[in-house]
């Protein structure tokens, strides 16, 4: 559906050519809901801008359904952008139009006729929910109600891609909710493919079906959500998923300080309701000192960690490692 291959972007400065983007490669497939997660200055929010052309590449190749959006001229890219919505941060809707005339403003655009035009608008404000809202102006909305008048707008042309960036980062928490289950609904029932670019880890996990992680213009890790959270590769993923608290603080701890060894489980919705403590001490000589576990609740499963000091005698430790990881969970020895 969507493909990135090996872009690049680069800025003019006052100090010399800044890189923002480096060689950035992914695929998002159709109906996917593709997260790209990052601090201030990573990248995401230029990323998303080239898959649209609103910022040209510097280099590198965006396809779009097997057709290169990074060739096509003018008159041909603007054609295809029809087919890409984008939401934003900050909404940019017109103050001075009412809810029904921000909606309506790039069909006109188009040149729709009236008649479709209203139709149109009349079946987005229901699918948002804001039938009640149509004649309001900006000022006099919430800025939930105000992102869900910006998402209808997006969906006005109905397009096959909805670029989300920061699309929730200015809503409190029940907004949120309710823009991520207006995202879900539109991928289940328009049949839409969603990149959300966020710094919120909380966000991405609640609804995306994999993430990418960007650091310094590259992406640097890329998974499944359930397979980020269980298995997580570089020390930034670490620090999206510890602001979250899910993941054990090992750091807290030393090795040095305990005579067993510190040992991480990371649970899976199959291997949760394991009694793993238990089987520990009865089948073997080892003693299993709990110091920290929790749970977290993903968009289609849940991951759940456990900090265990064993010790006892080291054959039998050994051993009952091995009959956790042949439980299926995964083992990780602190050093």
């Amino acid at each position: 559906m969507i493909k990135v291959e090996n872009l690049y972007k680069e800025f003019n400065t006052e100090n010399g050519k800044l890189k923002v983007l480096k060689d950035v490669s992914f695929r998002v497939t159709k109906g996917e809901i593709y997260g790209i997660i990052g601090l201030s200055g990573a990248g995401k929010s230029t990323l998303v801008r080239c898959i649209n052309r609103l910022e040209e590449p510097t280099s590198g190749k965006v396809f779009i359904d097997d057709e290169e959006i990074t060739s096509m001229p003018e008159k041909q890219l603007l054609e295809q952008r029809k087919e890409i919505g984008m939401i934003f941060q900050q909404f940019n809707l017109f103050n001075q139009r009412n809810v029904a005339g921000n909606i309506s403003y790039p069909l006109e655009i188009i040149g729709m006729p009236k008649k479709d035009i209203r139709k149109r608008v009349d079946e987005l404000l229901e699918f948002v929910d804001l039938v009640d809202k149509k004649d309001s102006y900006p000022s006099q909305l919430s800025g939930g109600q105000k992102q869900r008048v910006a998402i209808a707008r997006a969906l006005a042309t109905k397009p096959k891609i909805l670029l989300s960036d920061e699309g929730t980062s200015a809503l409190d928490p029940e907004n949120t909710k309710y823009i991520l289950d207006l995202l879900r609904k539109i991928v289940s029932e328009l049949g839409l493919t969603i990149i959300m670019i966020t710094h919120q880890m909380e966000v991405a996990k609640d609804i995306c079906d994999r993430i990418a992680v960007m650091e310094a213009g590259q992406i640097i890790e890329e998974n499944t959500v359930e397979e980020l959270f269980k298995n997580p590769k570089k020390k930034r993923t670490l620090s999206f998923i510890e602001g979250l608290g899910t993941k054990v603080e090992e750091e807290s701890y030393s090795p040095k300080d305990f005579e067993g060894i510190l040992v991480r489980l990371t649970f899976d919705e199959n291997t949760a309701r394991n009694p793993v403590v238990s089987t520990i001490t009865k089948n073997y000589d080892v003693v299993v000192n709990i110091l920290s576990g929790n749970i977290n609740k993903l968009h289609s499963t849940s991951v759940g960690h456990l900090l265990l000091e064993l010790s006892g005698d080291d054959s039998q430790v050994k051993e009952a490692i091995i009959n956790l990881r042949d439980q299926g969970i995964n083992v990780e020895e602190i050093k």
